[in-house]
């Protein structure tokens, strides 16, 4: 006897365990720089375990960890950029978006899976918002605490991106406004 396919059969990918809808596509334009990063997922009956590492799954090692929690309805976090810092930032719990801008383009991205991380390179405008219920975002980073690693100005944030690509430390946005 053959068993008829279901509806939750045809939202399957072909990757064990995960839904079509689980996947966020990168969105048009490159996605500022930003890469969703598909983190290792062991299934388990029990409860499932992803795990990171530094120097492997990322481009950097990883120097500090911190997460956000409790985030008020409406209120967002972020709003700056790092000169060298990377991150790569998880949805631990619940969800919420990330809005990234090279300073050219933005993107949003919407994290809602523990198993997908989203890269931000160094030089990458950073806005979280759209927190649900119970959520959790988890960031990991290439550098300890440093408030001189920090554009809180929009202003010179760009300055600074600007001028990283003219010296060609960092490659010029692909996309536009």
């Amino acid at each position: 006897m053959t068993a008829q396919p279901t509806a939750q059969d045809d939202r399957r990918s072909s990757a064990p365990g995960r839904r079509v809808t689980d996947w966020t596509p990168t969105p048009a334009g490159g996605g500022a720089g930003c890469r969703i990063v598909d983190l290792p997922r062991i299934t388990d009956p029990r409860g499932n375990l992803t795990f990171v590492e530094g120097g492997g799954q990322l481009p950097f090692d990883i120097a500090r960890v911190y997460y956000l929690y409790d985030v008020p309805g409406g209120e967002s976090r972020g709003g700056h950029a790092h000169h060298d810092l990377q991150q790569l930032i998880i949805a631990a719990a619940g969800s919420f978006d990330v809005l990234v801008d090279d300073g050219s383009g933005t993107a949003r991205f919407h994290l809602n899976r523990s198993y997908y991380g989203l890269m931000v390179p160094r030089l990458t405008w950073r806005e979280l918002g759209n927190f649900s219920s119970g959520s959790v975002c988890l960031v990991l980073a290439s550098q300890r605490y440093e408030e001189d690693d920090y554009y809180r100005s929009y202003d010179d944030f760009v300055a600074a991106r600007r001028a990283a690509e003219a010296a060609g430390e960092i490659p010029a946005p692909t996309s536009n406004r």
